[in-house]
């Protein structure tokens, strides 16, 4: 005891200069974050006015469109010009109904033939202080119209002649601000066109004035805002953003007061972490007495460190550490008394799911309450241990079949019911996985990867279920991995091979192609995707059968021109790092136009529904690709899924057309696709076309794209040749010849 005293006293007065060195720095560390906290905020804050200056200047602009893109403007302004309806129209509505001070209306050659100011009409040299800015905002505006060349003579299929052509710019007019905005008067329908080759141009000014302010600060919470003249962008303490006009020259600085949250936080907690210290120091006090204690502490902390070398820190049950020197043992007794022995492996069958959404703590609560329940169904003389995350096992001695299966049973059983977590309640379920032997040679990693594969088997036929390792099992895996080997060989010789089936519109005409994978084995003979797919995405050749098939889509795609061309995509592709930067350099590289691409994904790729792969998917569309959401209706089907993803198509799944013409629930299904599709103005296919009653269906239902035997099988490229060179052809003369069997004429849309 008089050892455990002096040790006692011996830790006091280190763990006191610790504790106030600890302290100091814990406030120093928390006074320097504050800084960078408020840092940080604010430029965020200053990059979220920023934007938002932009976007707004963006929306005063498009605000004249409705006047000034119109065949009436051409008519009174270019054709002939009306001032009475110039006055009305461009002038008054314009200060009336958007707020626009300032406009005026020049003619092809840049001179002012009208100017309003209040939406009243004044003399056209109002415009003399605009010069400066209206010189390069029409001179742009020049550039684009001159580059952009004639209108076309027919309106395109949406309706609208061209894209609007603008310039604008914050600058200093009268003394004050304003948002200029430079406009190209053109027609929207062409029921008017332009007298020359170079069209009027209206140049609008809106003033940032004090109501201006008021409303950009409420809309961003701003507090105190107020304008600077010039660059004031390095006076502190308050937050800046620059006002910069088309020249590039400092206008004014927007200065507001920014919400310093840490200072915030800071004020607040400064009386607790006083209390806090003055509580450490009272606590030091009570350490001096208590010190002497900590001789017996340190005794018993060895037994528990001895405990937790061996037990899982979170369940308390024996960790993988033990459970093999358990099963060690249990081996050694099936030697000396001929009984048989199982291990059972088991897994929670929803614990990803419910971690990722919930959150550790709940997963770790969910853990301990699973580990708490099937311990209760194991009997003293059995093992049960956590091996790691949600996997556990059992050492079953003097097991037979039938003992080992009423064991798994009842954990299927009783993980079937619900647990009631802080989160709330929550189905989680697992799978068991047996090994059961009497083999006295077996070793204990050995029977536990063959419990691992029985698990695997069990999880892939059905959740919540059991089931007893067997000799294929391990017959397949050998399988599986030979089939990977082959796999990698076949993609660096380039033995895969590419077919194609047509997709075609209402009007019968083939519009598009979608890529598909073949591959037949030296050996084996053909060997379907749905089989080496998840073989690669398993391993690490998804990327490369990925590229594979991209490339030699991108290749062929050259030889049909005007057909787009659908290509799958894996959801582990989009999800690896550099997976768009790749296909960026693979458009390079082929020379290929993006635009004539469909990425297809699965379900499984929106699920996931994390920042990266949203920013990958919106990165693929700004390269060109357009994204179609594939086997539509067969998964997790979130109406959110398609209004947050840059989804642009749905392929309706081949089951939903299976049963078209005979099953009214089907037609009714597939009527309700399409109206969503509409809904939310997607284009939508449907594959799997095999008769004319669905066909039939599926027009009446409003979607017209289809794709299915009943127009062509997948085909070589080389067939697709044919298609394309006989599209005026239909298809039933052109593959009476290729041995295809479609029952409808085809041809190719030129």
């Amino acid at each position: 005891m008089r050892q455990g005293k002096d040790l006692g006293a011996n830790f006091f007065w280190p763990l006191a200069v610790l504790a106030i060195f600890v302290i100091g720095l814990l406030v120093a560390v928390g006074i320097a974050l504050v800084g960078e906290f408020d840092i940080a905020a604010k430029q965020r804050e200053e990059s979220i006015v920023n934007n938002g200056i932009a976007g707004r200047v963006d929306e005063i602009a498009s605000s004249v469109l409705p006047q000034l893109v119109w065949d009436d403007a051409v008519r009174h302004l270019d054709n002939s010009f009306d001032l009475h309806w110039a006055t009305d129209n461009i002038g008054t509505y314009l200060n009336k109904t958007s707020g626009f001070d300032d406009v005026f209306v020049l003619d092809g050659r840049d001179s002012p033939i009208f100017a309003a100011s209040g939406g009243t009409v004044v003399p056209n040299g109002r415009i003399a202080p605009y010069a400066a800015y209206a010189r390069s905002l029409i001179g742009k505006v020049r550039a684009q119209e001159k580059k952009r060349g004639r209108l076309p003579a027919v309106p395109p299929p949406n309706g609208v002649l061209a894209k609007p052509i603008q310039s604008s710019t914050i600058g200093r007019v009268h003394g004050q601000l304003a948002v200029v905005v430079a406009t190209l008067i053109e027609p929207d329908f062409g029921t008017a066109r332009p007298r020359g080759d170079r069209a009027p141009i209206a140049l609008t000014a809106m003033y940032i004035d004090d109501d201006f302010l008021k409303a950009f600060a409420d809309r961003f919470l701003l507090r105190n805002v107020h304008v600077h003249r010039g660059n004031k962008m390095f006076e502190k303490p308050l937050a800046h953003a620059p006002l910069i006009d088309i020249h590039g020259d400092y206008v004014a600085t927007l200065e507001w007061s920014p919400e310093n949250p840490g200072r915030k936080l800071l004020d607040q907690i400064a009386l607790p972490i006083v209390n806090i210290v003055a509580f450490l120091a009272v606590f030091v006090g009570i350490l001096y007495r208590r010190s002497r204690r900590m001789a017996q502490g340190l005794i018993a902390s060895e037994a528990r460190a001895a405990h937790m070398a061996y037990h899982d820190a979170l369940t308390g049950l024996p960790n993988r550490t033990l459970f093999f020197d358990r099963l060690g043992h249990a081996l050694d007794q099936m030697k000396r008394n001929g009984r048989p022995l199982a291990v059972h492996c088991i897994d929670l069958d929803r614990f990803k799911e419910i971690n990722d959404t919930f959150g550790h703590n709940v997963g770790d609560e969910l853990i301990q309450a699973a580990a708490h329940r099937m311990a209760q169904q194991c009997r003293s003389s059995e093992t049960f241990a956590r091996l790691s995350g949600d996997e556990f096992a059992i050492v079953q001695s003097d097991a037979s079949s039938a003992s080992a299966a009423t064991l798994a049973a009842r954990l299927c059983q009783v993980m079937a019911e619900p647990f009631n977590l802080s989160a709330g309640r929550v189905f989680v379920g697992c799978s068991v996985g047996i090994s059961i032997t009497q083999n006295a040679d077996v070793d204990a990693g050995e029977l536990l990867r063959q419990a691992d594969l029985a698990l695997y088997r069990s999880k892939r036929e059905a959740k919540g279920h059991f089931c007893f390792f067997e000799e294929e099992m391990d017959a397949a895996v050998k399988t599986r991995r030979s089939l990977e080997a082959d796999l990698r060989d076949a993609l660096a010789r380039d033995e895969l091979q590419m077919v194609y089936q047509p997709q075609v519109n209402g009007r019968g005409l083939m519009t598009g192609v979608e890529a598909l994978v073949r591959w037949q084995h030296p050996t084996r003979g053909e060997i379907s995707p749905a089989f080496f797919v998840p073989i690669a995405e398993q391993s690490s050749l998804i990327m490369a059968l990925g590229l594979f098939t991209l490339r030699r889509a991108f290749a062929d795609s050259r030889r049909w021109p005007n057909l787009k061309v659908a290509v799958n995509v894996s959801a582990n592709q989009i999800r690896m790092k550099d997976f768009v930067a790749t296909i960026g350099e693979l458009v390079e590289e082929m020379k290929v136009d993006p635009r004539r691409f469909e990425l297809e994904l699965t379900e499984g790729v929106l699920l996931r529904d994390d920042p990266d792969t949203q920013h990958s998917l919106r990165q693929l569309r700004n390269l060109g690709f357009s994204l179609t959401l594939d086997d539509f209706g067969t998964g997790y089907s979130s109406l959110s899924y398609l209004q947050r993803y840059p989804i642009s198509k749905i392929k309706i799944d081949r089951s939903f057309i299976a049963n078209l013409g005979v099953d009214a629930e089907a037609e009714a299904v597939v009527s309700a696709i399409v109206k969503l599709a509409r809904a939310l103005k997607l284009a939508v296919i449907a594959e799997g076309v095999e008769t004319s009653d669905q066909l039939d269906s599926l027009t009446a239902a409003g979607c017209s794209d289809v794709q299915g035997y009943l127009f062509s099988r997948p085909i070589a490229g080389s067939g697709i040749d044919q298609l394309y060179k006989k599209r005026r052809t239909s298809l039933n003369r052109i593959v009476s010849t290729e041995q295809c069997r479609p029952t409808t004429g085809l041809a190719t849309a030129a």
